[in-house]
């Protein structure tokens, strides 16, 4: 595998540098770890200042597009904390950074973006690429504006400290999100003046804690007093070490059961007996009707608990108190008019509940007889006009039994990726992530190909021992597949499967259950992956195989285990017959449910179901 430049030289910002040079230095005492982005004239100062510091604790990740660089930042920041950190030029560079920074918008993620811009002696004289607002040109702060925390337009390097300040404060604190640098090319080249006498020389730093009300933790604690059989919601923004820790020590020590998100299936080991399960519309079944009928308070930490993660439980939250955790709460409190908010630092506020007067108590752990249930897998009606094949043979590879199969493949440390659509519905509800892996999906703008390219941020920003597996289908293949290239040229070990069936299958499972089995602008013949693929390197940098029968995918995975993570895979499994994916919106009440457990030999159970 390859490794990142050993860059050992650095560069102080103290003297007469430049806005390009200073914000370099910046983001590398901030060990941020990586720029991700695409070059281009208005942004090569600042990767010309990157390259000239030397300095190890940042380089820049060429990205095959900005749209994937953003998604990168993103994961990064998910996945290993901090800040994640993107560029791009103007014009078309900028408005493909936009799709990745919206996501992180919505998800509250904390990142920064950095947009070269048109020197300011052409704004608004037909500049190429500029963005000033100014006449017909397009308005690159009211953009930025809409979709971001923090948006500043460095006018001159007099300001650099302060608007470098504003926008990654923002960035990091209260409910996070993106922060936007828009930097004109003729700034990049000022000379800034000195920094600041107080300025953070971590990013820590930048951080500001901010304990609960003394009045909410007394609602919280008389709440858990009276409750019989309280129920946690582990939500995404606990995923944080500190936070992680806080939170576990609470929950174990309390022996209160736990569920998870859809954002994060792994929040809380899977393998715990204090694990319920998933909520969600791809949840499972068992740990719903818990809550539904059992639970008499729900606690929720670092989720609002957005639709997707709510329908399946309204029961609960209509009737049971419900709490919840978190620095804003204010989507929440919008949503559910009876529940009630402890607003402050999750890690504090479990913290104080640990040492406080709950100090003893203990709710029984995981409740008796319990065990979690998965959806029994069920065949859908055969999607008319059959996909084109491209001459291939049909294979007899479903969905679900791929997914158990691949259980094998995980990796015992490291991250778990999945793309938007069906595949990911059932890879969440079947598949059971190892203990030390973490689990990230981006379901805020939901966007069809974040996991191939966040796979590169979860990377290379965690530790070289971690591994990384991304889960995704065809169409976010054919949408940032690219960036696989990205993987081959940094030989980072990252498996990326494929389920490849032609089509975008939520969508045509939507036709055939809404539209009567009319199928328009959701399917195209079936490219083969695998040969796309292995033109992005040779034998020796780049495993591939497809596999699209048990035999076959045996042998495949056989095959990887002697490729031994020795650099990037693509394994791209062939799928004819679809699933009813195990997504409740999809499902009817009656639906089978069983002990469907990926890593125990069992009698595949399959039924087959017509659409509605």
């Amino acid at each position: 595998m390859k490794t990142m430049p050993n860059k050992t030289n650095s560069t102080t910002a103290t003297g007469a540098v430049t806005v390009a040079d200073a914000l370099a230095h910046c983001l590398a005492q901030w060990d941020v770890g990586a720029v991700y982005g695409v070059s281009g004239a208005n942004i090569e100062n600042f990767h010309d200042a990157i390259h000239r510091l030397d300095d190890e604790r940042l380089v820049s990740i060429a990205a095959r597009s900005e749209n994937g660089a953003a998604f990168m930042a993103d994961a990064h920041a998910r996945v290993h904390g901090g800040i994640g950190v993107c560029c791009s030029t103007s014009g078309g560079g900028m408005m493909n950074l936009a799709v990745g920074v919206a996501e992180a918008y919505q998800e509250g993620i904390p990142m920064l973006a950095i947009v070269g811009q048109v020197p300011r002696r052409f704004e608004g004289r037909g500049g190429f690429q500029d963005s000033s607002g100014i006449g017909s040109t397009v308005d690159a702060v009211g953009m930025w504006n809409s979709i971001s925390k923090e948006v500043r337009q460095i006018r001159s390097a007099e300001t650099f400290w302060q608007d470098l300040h504003t926008v990654v404060s923002a960035a990091v604190n209260g409910r996070r999100g993106p922060g936007v640098l828009l930097i004109p090319k003729d700034v990049f080249e000022q000379k800034v003046p000195r920094p600041p006498a107080d300025w953070p020389t971590t990013l820590q730093k930048m951080v500001r804690r901010v304990p609960p009300p003394l009045a909410d933790l007394d609602r919280l604690v008389a709440q858990l007093r009276r409750a019989r059989r309280p129920v946690l919601v582990m939500g995404p923004m606990v995923r944080e070490s500190r936070r992680a820790q806080a939170v576990h020590s609470f929950v174990h020590r309390m022996q209160i059961p736990v569920v998870t998100t859809l954002s994060d299936i792994g929040a809380f080991p899977n393998h715990e007996e204090l694990y319920l399960g998933t909520i969600g519309m791809a949840g499972h079944p068992s740990a719903h009707r818990y809550i539904n009928e059992e639970a008499d308070l729900i606690i929720v930490a670092g989720t609002n608990l957005e639709l997707i993660f709510r329908a399946p439980i309204d029961a609960a939250l209509e009737r049971c108190p419900t709490i919840f955790v978190d620095d804003d709460p204010s989507l929440a409190m919008r949503t559910f008019k009876t529940a009630s908010p402890v607003i402050g630092d999750v890690e504090w506020t479990f913290r104080a509940l640990l040492d406080g007067p709950l100090r003893g108590m203990s709710w029984g752990g995981r409740p008796d007889g319990y065990q979690l249930q998965r959806f029994l897998p069920s065949l859908a009606a055969p999607v008319q006009p059959d996909v084109h094949t491209n001459g291939r043979a049909s294979h007899d590879l479903l969905q679900s039994e791929a997914l158990m199969m691949l259980q094998r493949a995980l990796p015992e440390r490291g991250q778990i990726l999945f793309d938007a659509g069906n595949c990911a519905a059932s890879a969440m509800h079947y598949m059971t992530p190892p203990s030390a892996t973490s689990t990230t999906i981006a379901l805020g703008m939901g966007g069809m190909g974040y996991a191939i390219a966040g796979a590169i941020g979860a990377q290379v920003g965690g530790d070289m021992a971690d591994r990384t597996v991304v889960v995704c289908g065809d169409g976010a293949f054919l949408m940032l597949g690219m960036e696989i290239h990205t993987a081959v040229d940094l030989g980072l070990p990252i498996l990326f499967v494929v389920l490849n069936n032609g089509k975008h299958g939520m969508c045509v499972t939507r036709q055939q259950l809404y539209f009567k089995g009319r199928i328009e602008c959701s399917q195209y013949a079936r490219p083969s992956l695998a040969q796309v693929a292995r033109g992005f390197g040779n034998p020796r940098a780049l495993w591939v195989a497809d596999a699209g029968d048990k035999r076959s995918l045996q042998t495949a995975l056989d095959d990887l285990e002697q490729w031994d993570w020795h650099g990037p895979a693509v394994l791209e499994l062939l799928i004819d017959a679809e699933e009813v994916p195990p997504f409740t919106p999809f499902l009817p009440a009656s639906a089978p449910v069983g002990d469907v457990t990926p890593n125990k030999k069992r009698k595949q159970n399959v039924r087959r179901i017509h659409a509605a």
